[in-house]
C-alpha cells in the first residue's frame, strides 16, 4: 500500500513537469507526526498500538483548489483524485485513503463567528479509506486544529505551508482514525509537528528512495527465501 501511493504521488509530480495545465496547480505535501493518547481497540488493531507510540505520514493538497464554501470566513475543499489524502503509519499499520475513490476534504475557518469567542480552525477529512492489512475497515481519518483569531489565519484560502503549531491550541485529539462495524476501532493523537516539504522534486526523490528501499527489502527478502530453500535442498540430497 504504502509503495502504491508512493508510485501515484511520483507519477503525478512527473505529468505537472511536462502538462502546461496541470504544472499551474500547487501541490501542497505536509509531513507530520503525532503522539498516541488513547486506544479503543476491541481486538482490531491486534494489541500493535499503545498510547505513547508515534505516529508519522503525510497529507496532500492543492492551493489553487476553488472553496465550496461561499461564506467568507469559511473555506471548504473538496478532492475526488489522487494523489490527494493523507497516508499514516503506526504499529506497521498504514491508515491511507483510498487512491481509487478519493474523498478527502480541507476546511479552513477564520474568525468563526461563534457564540464565544472567535477562533481559527484548520482541518482535513478522509472519508474513503482503504482497509487495514488484516482487513479492518477505516472510516475516518480527521485532523482538527483550533487557534485564536488574528494569529493562525488570515483569510479562508487554502495555506501553501505548513500550520506553525505554537499558533494553534493542540489538543489531545487532534488527529482522530476510527474504524467501522461491529467492533469498531478509535485512536486519538496530539500533533507533534508539521512541515511542508520543501518541493516536488524533493518530494519525487523521497518517493523515489523509498521504492529503492522498499524494492531492496523485497528482493532480500525473496533472497532470503531462495537461500533458504536451497539450503533444505542440500540437507535433503545429503540424507
Amino acid at each position: 500500500m504504502v509503495s502504491r501511493f508512493i508510485l501515484i504521488i511520483v507519477s503525478w509530480v512527473a505529468m505537472l513537469s511536462f502538462c502546461p495545465s496541470l504544472a499551474e496547480a500547487t501541490l501542497v505535501p505536509i509531513a507530520l507526526t503525532g503522539e498516541i493518547t488513547h486506544v479503543g481497540d476491541i481486538n482490531n488493531l491486534e494489541g500493535r498500538i499503545s498510547v505513547g507510540d508515534m505516529i508519522t505520514g503525510v497529507y496532500i493538497y492543492d492551493s489553487s483548489t476553488p472553496d465550496s464554501d461561499p461564506a467568507k470566513y469559511a473555506g471548504l475543499y473538496k478532492y475526488n483524485t489522487a494523489p490527494y489524502g493523507v497516508m499514516l503509519t503506526v504499529g506497521g499499520f498504514v491508515f491511507m485513503t483510498d487512491p481509487r475513490n478519493v474523498d478527502f476534504v480541507v476546511t479552513i475557518g477564520n474568525d468563526l463567528p461563534l457564540a464565544g469567542p472567535t477562533e481559527d480552525r484548520y482541518g482535513f477529512t478522509s472519508i474513503s479509506n482503504l482497509p487495514l492489512s488484516n482487513g479492518v475497515s477505516v472510516d475516518r481519518i480527521s485532523l482538527s486544529i483550533v487557534g485564536p483569531y488574528g494569529r493562525t489565519l488570515s483569510s479562508d484560502e487554502l495555506p501553501t505551508s505548513a500550520p506553525i503549531l505554537t499558533d494553534w491550541w493542540i489538543s489531545y485529539d487532534s488527529i482522530n482514525i476510527r474504524g467501522y462495524g461491529d467492533t469498531p476501532f478509535v485512536l486519538y493523537t496530539r500533533l507533534t509537528s508539521v512541515a511542508l516539504i520543501p518541493e516536488p522534486a524533493t518530494f519525487v526523490l523521497l518517493g523515489l528512495a523509498g521504492l529503492t528501499l522498499l524494492r531492496k527489502r523485497t528482493f532480500a527478502e525473496q533472497n532470503g527465501k531462495n537461500d533458504a530453500g536451497l539450503i533444505r535442498q542440500a540437507r535433503s540430497k545429503k540424507l
